[in-house]
């Protein structure tokens, strides 16, 4: 059962920061792909942050420093000053992620320490429960307490609508927040103090008082096993059914543990010679206690007397307010955190690693080809970025933002990506993929589109790509690339040419469901972000579908 299986060892400070600092800074990825995926970790690192995943928060945001204050600068574009321009809102960040590093640190360290005294008081308990049964002949299994919290993973296809439920809920949260504070300009620090605001007081009470439940359980089941050893359940037993005084001066009732019946061998003796046997009773009239007969006369047996009814009362008859006694503690007690619903992995990679749903508005594409039907129109390709959040492990697409770029037959190239990355930043928008046109050409993803989508599907595992071919059949699909082999063989692609042939093929595959991790749903709105020169500021900059 997974209330009883032991809780796994934590990491400590220094495993973790091994595993942030073990990547490589390919500088054959542009700038900005980097740039997004380092704004991709302090966002990471802020979800994981407002559920208390310690650790994984401390690695993400580790990751993060590693790669701003050394691995970036080796970059050859990082070294020119459009290069570090690019990279102010990004650098931005850094004093407030390493103020939160300082924060976590401790509770690192704390859990582990944790961990190991529990794993002695369980080791100790594991002898004591030994002794017991050697010395009774039975086996007992240790008791394991939880003081961590369970998950209760769903399957997204059996309860989507709870999902889209929960995904609209958020969204409707999102945009509260943002009338609220509609007008007022916030930066990116300034917002990531606002979504973290108050963590540390949440979760370091509730981490002490689990600590503490975990801690009388724990007190309670060494008690039980000393009583045990030492062989005092029987004053166990009377401790625990004396009576409570309450203020209604009620006394709650007491069974007294049977004791053997005394008998008096010379008392007894004498009142069976001096007894007289008594005149027989009518039937009706037979009472107990029953006769008892010898050579000597008969004489009745008088049996010890039984418990009084008074102190046998019904739940009924206590008075109101009062309560029922509390019973002895159970040896085998498990404190276990309530279940906090989450939605299990949709597929997985190639490699294993899983994968999380991703819902997408299934107007979304619809809403982008209308946005995009002019450069269509004239042959020109063009890209909207993909964004959105984790919401119970799902990630749900809120967000199309239509980004400035440079648009030509055969390709779409981003350009200003500082204002992408304050938005997405302002808003708490992780970007989920991208999507754009092949005005004249199939569906399919082209080695510059693999290109493109390895910077993405490098920052998230989950990164989709949407190729819409508006004057073909099929006239969309959703892609990732495989991991292996695709993935790692287009990192490795040194072929500078804007198109070329690959050497190998299964390079990328299909992601909707049933095979995939991507379903899409017509109930979820979404807003359309438009950052173009022109639109930025105009009425329809911002709309809602």
């Amino acid at each position: 059962m997974a209330s009883m299986a032991r809780s796994s060892r934590p990491r400590g400070v220094q495993e973790i920061t091994a595993e942030a600092e073990d990547f490589t800074l390919n500088v054959s990825i542009p700038l900005k792909v980097w740039l997004r995926t380092a704004q991709m970790l302090t966002q990471r690192g802020d979800m994981h942050l407002r559920k208390g995943e310690w650790a994984q928060a401390y690695m993400l945001y580790w990751r993060y420093a590693v790669l701003i204050t050394e691995r970036l600068k080796k970059h050859p574009e990082y070294k020119t000053p459009a290069g570090r321009e690019a990279a102010r809102p990004v650098l931005a960040q850094l004093n407030a992620v390493l103020d939160i590093l300082g924060r976590i640190k401790p509770l690192i360290k704390r859990e582990y320490e944790e961990w190991e005294a529990e794993e002695a008081r369980r080791e100790t308990l594991r002898r004591q429960r030994v002794e017991i049964a050697q010395q009774e002949n039975e086996s007992y299994d240790v008791p394991l307490r939880h003081r961590h919290r369970h998950e209760e993973q769903l399957d997204l296809e059996q309860h989507r609508d709870l999902a889209v439920e929960l995904a609209q809920e958020e969204m409707r949260r999102r945009e509260r927040e943002r009338l609220q504070h509609a007008g007022s300009f916030v930066s990116a620090d300034q917002q990531r103090s606002r979504r973290v605001a108050g963590i540390w007081d949440q979760w370091t009470v509730e981490l002490k008082d689990e600590q503490a439940r975990s801690d009388e359980l724990f007190r309670r089941q060494m008690e039980s096993t000393r009583r045990r050893l030492d062989g005092r359940d029987d004053d166990a037993a009377d401790e625990a059914s004396r009576p409570v005084q309450h203020s209604t001066n009620y006394n709650y009732p007491s069974i007294s543990r049977s004791q053997p019946v005394q008998y008096e061998p010379t008392s007894f003796h004498q009142r069976i010679e001096s007894a007289v046997a008594p005149a027989r009773p009518p039937k009706h009239d037979l009472q107990y206690p029953p006769t008892y007969h010898s050579d000597r006369g008969a004489s009745p047996l008088i049996p010890p007397p039984l418990p009084s009814k008074e102190t046998l009362d019904s739940p009924q008859d206590l008075s109101v307010g009062s309560q029922p006694p509390v019973p002895p503690p159970k040896d085998r007690e498990v404190s276990v955190a309530p279940a906090q619903k989450t939605f299990r992995p949709a597929a997985y990679l190639e490699n294993g690693e899983p994968l999380r749903s991703i819902i997408l508005p299934r107007q979304l594409r619809h809403r982008f080809l209308d946005v995009a039907e002019k450069n269509t129109r004239q042959g020109l390709e063009m890209c909207g970025m993909l964004c959105g959040t984790d919401v119970n492990n799902v990630l749900v697409v809120s967000c199309l933002i239509i980004p400035e770029q440079k648009c030509t037959s055969d390709t779409c190239e981003t350009e200003n990506e500082n204002a992408l990355l304050e938005y997405c930043m302002t808003e708490d928008l992780l970007m989920i993929g991208w999507i754009h046109t092949h005005p004249t050409q199939t569906c399919f993803m082209s080695s510059r589109d693999l290109h493109t989508h390895a910077g993405y599907q490098i920052m998230l595992p989950e990164s989709i790509a949407i190729v819409c071919a508006p004057t073909k059949q099929p006239d969309h699909g959703i892609f990732r690339l495989t991991n292996p082999p695709g993935l790692p063989h287009i990192l490795n692609c040194e072929q500078q040419a804007t198109f070329h042939q690959h050497s190998i093929d299964n390079l990328y595959t299909s992601v909707e469901r049933p095979h995939g991790h991507v379903v899409q749903d017509d109930r979820l709105q979404f807003t359309l972000v438009d950052l173009r020169p022109g639109f930025r500021d105009g009425p329809g900059a911002r709309k809602t579908f």
